[in-house]
């Protein structure tokens, strides 16, 4: 699903952190929201360019809820108690051929709550696996030696044998140059031209540089049996070249005198 345009503030009204939900609209009367009114929001930090903030979950359960390998990101809508406007389900990250998007930051985390017995202790899964959140080719993760991909993705390597507690985190890459005198930038630390609609997931694998899906992500069966989650949480931050002004950009500065 690309967003159909994208919510513009400038910095001197962010009074919040910025998120990928977009307002959802019933187009056909059935009852659905099946379309969006506008794209994710963005703020104008630097002239020309718009820079976006994406944050979401992924929930792990155990038996039936736990997470098969991958797991799509929901990105919650901040009207958590208007049940008009629901939760997406998919991270997207939307660029084109004229205007592609270009990651700078990703991140993944597992959530560790404020002691208020909802949040489980941990996640679980094949020993010596990676939890990644990354780009979704097709149903499967991405390797993180591809041209950018190293910092389109965050690899989260295990506290002890097969589980991930609760706190633990990684970080993508930084595409900042810091080597003096080498032929070119390494692979790593480049931007990825997005020129399409991207979906971005959680995924099991066994490399950082595995392309296939690894075994399920699971909570504890105690902490199954004593009503807790887990959540895998995620972040994507990209900028954009923003759109040539246009005539409302200029309406209300050209005159419009009435000749009595």
């Amino acid at each position: 699903m690309s967003y159909l345009s994208a919510k513009k503030i400038y910095p001197g009204n962010q009074t919040s952190a910025l998120n990928g939900w977009y307002k959802n609209i019933d187009t056909n009367d059935d009852g659905t929201n099946n379309a969006s009114l506008g794209g994710p929001t963005s703020v104008l930090a630097t002239p020309g360019y718009r820079y976006f903030q994406q944050r979401g979950y992924v929930e792990v359960g155990s038996g039936t809820t736990a997470v098969t390998g991958v797991g799509a990101v929901i990105v919650p809508s901040p009207y958590r108690n208007d049940d008009t406007r629901p939760d997406i389900t998919g991270m997207v990250i939307s660029g084109s051929a004229a205007q592609p998007a270009y990651i700078y930051r990703a991140t993944i985390s597992v959530a560790s709550g404020w002691g208020d017995d909802r949040v489980a202790s941990g996640v679980y899964t094949t020993a010596g696996h990676v939890i990644s959140f990354g780009r979704n080719n097709g149903g499967s993760p991405t390797a993180a030696s591809g041209i950018g991909e190293a910092v389109a993705q965050a690899n989260m390597s295990q506290s002890s044998a097969g589980f991930w507690a609760a706190g633990n985190s990684a970080l993508s890459n930084v595409p900042v140059l810091t080597a003096t005198g080498a032929p070119g930038p390494a692979p790593g630390n480049v931007y990825r031209a997005i020129t399409s609609a991207e979906t971005y997931s959680v995924f099991s694998k066994a490399t950082p540089n595995e392309t296939a899906v690894g075994n399920n992500i699971q909570i504890s069966a105690a902490d199954a049996a004593a009503g807790l989650k887990g959540y895998l949480v995620v972040e994507a931050c990209y900028f954009q070249a923003d759109s040539a002004p246009g005539y409302e950009d200029i309406e209300a500065y050209i005159p419009a005198r009435t000749v009595s």
